[in-house]
C-alpha cells in the first residue's frame, strides 16, 4: 500500500510541474500586453516600457520562468496588474466561496443523480429509467446561464421563494466570524442559525444551477456502472440462490460499481470547481470564477494564470484522493500498483 501511495504522489507532483509549465507558456504566447492593460489606453509608451521592466516582462522566457517558479515555491503567484494586489491574495481570499458553491452543487447532484441512477438500473426500460434518460439529455444539453436565468425568473422574480442574485448575503449584512471562509459552516460554528439559514437561501439558486446540470452526469455514470454488473457471474449466482433483488442491487452490484461511481464524483466535483465562471458571474457570487471573468475583460493574464494553476492543482489533488480511495476499497488496485 505504501508503494502505491508513493507512486501516486510522484505522479501528482510530475503532473503539477507539467501544469506550471503549460500555464506559463500559454499565458506568454497569448496576445496582449499586461503593462498596457494596467496603465490604460491613455498611458505613454515610456510609462508602458517602464512598467514592463518593473514586472520583468522584458526578460527572456527562461529567466521569467525561473523567477515565476521561485516565487511559486515561496507562495507568490505574482502581481495582479488590474488591481495591483498579489494574485495569491486576490484568489485565495475567494477560494472558500468557490469551494462552498461547488460542494453545494455536488450535494445536489448526488441527491438527484445517485438514487435516480440506481432506480433506472434496477428497472431498465421502466418509467424511472426512461424519464431519467430524458432528464440526462436535457441536463447535459442545457447551458448553465440559461438554466440560471430560468431559476432566477421562477424562484425569485415570480414566486419570491429565494433571494435575488446579489451575492452570498443580503446587502448590508455582516458576514460571520471567519474560520473556514464558508458562510454556512462559519455561521453554524458561531451559533448564528439565522445567518446560516440566510446563507443557505442565497446559496440555493447558484447551487441548483450547478447541481441540476451535474446530476445528469452522475445519473448516467451510476446507471451505466450498475447495469454493467447486472450480467456478472456473482449477480447471477446470487439471484439463483434466491437473494432478494434489492439486496443484490445494494450489496453486490453497487459495491462492485463504486470505482466507476467514485470516478464520476471526482470528475463532477472538479468540473464544478473550475466550470462555474458563468454561474458566479450571473449570481454575483464572489468566488474565483468571477475574478477570472473580470480578468478576461481587463486582460490580466497573470491573474488568469494563477486561476488556472490553482484550479488545476485542486483537480490533481482531487484525483489523487480518488486514487487513494481506490486502493482502500479495492485491493486489486493497490496490489497492481505495487507490482508495477
Amino acid at each position: 500500500m505504501l508503494r502505491y501511495v508513493l507512486r501516486r504522489l510522484a505522479i501528482s507532483v510530475v503532473t503539477v510541474v507539467g501544469l506550471v509549465l503549460v500555464t506559463f507558456i500559454v499565458v506568454r504566447i497569448l496576445p496582449g500586453d499586461a503593462a498596457a492593460a494596467r496603465l490604460g489606453p491613455e498611458a505613454s509608451q515610456a510609462d508602458v516600457d517602464a512598467l514592463r521592466t518593473q514586472l520583468g516582462l522584458d526578460d527572456s522566457l527562461p529567466r521569467q520562468l525561473l523567477d515565476y517558479t521561485t516565487g511559486l515555491l515561496k507562495g507568490d503567484l505574482g502581481p495582479a496588474v488590474s488591481t495591483g494586489r498579489p494574485v495569491s491574495d486576490e484568489l485565495f481570499d475567494r477560494l472558500p466561496a468557490t469551494i462552498e458553491l461547488a460542494f453545494a452543487g455536488l450535494v445536489i447532484a448526488l441527491l438527484i443523480g445517485f438514487p435516480w441512477g440506481l432506480l433506472a438500473a434496477a428497472r431498465p426500460g421502466r418509467v424511472g429509467d426512461v424519464s431519467g434518460r430524458l432528464f440526462a439529455v436535457l441536463g447535459s444539453s442545457m447551458a448553465p446561464i440559461w438554466l440560471g436565468l430560468l431559476l432566477i425568473f421562477g424562484f425569485y422574480s415570480t414566486w419570491h421563494l429565494f433571494p435575488g442574485p446579489v451575492g452570498r448575503l443580503a446587502i448590508g449584512t455582516p458576514p460571520p466570524p471567519e474560520v473556514t471562509g464558508t458562510y454556512v459552516l462559519d455561521s453554524l460554528l458561531a451559533g448564528d442559525f439565522g445567518l446560516a439559514w440566510q446563507s443557505i437561501r442565497y446559496l440555493a439558486l447558484p447551487a441548483l444551477t450547478l447541481g441540476l446540470g451535474a446530476s445528469a452526469a452522475v445519473f448516467k455514470m451510476v446507471r451505466s456502472a450498475v447495469l454493467h454488473t447486472s450480467e456478472s457471474g456473482f449477480v447471477r449466482t446470487a439471484r439463483a440462490y434466491g437473494v432478494p433483488g434489492r439486496e443484490v442491487l445494494l450489496r453486490d452490484q453497487l459495491r462492485n460499481a463504486m470505482l466507476q461511481v467514485l470516478t464520476a464524483i471526482g470528475l463532477v466535483f472538479g468540473f464544478l470547481l473550475g466550470g462555474n465562471i458563468i454561474v458566479e458571474r450571473l449570481f454575483n457570487w464572489p468566488g474565483m470564477g468571477r475574478v477570472a471573468y473580470d480578468a478576461l475583460g481587463s486582460n490580466d493574464l497573470g491573474l488568469l494564470q494563477g486561476y488556472a494553476l490553482i484550479i488545476g492543482t485542486l483537480y490533481i489533488l482531487l484525483n489523487l484522493a480518488v486514487d487513494l480511495v481506490y486502493g482502500v476499497i479495492d485491493p486489486r488496485v493497490r496490489l497492481g500498483g505495487s507490482n508495477s
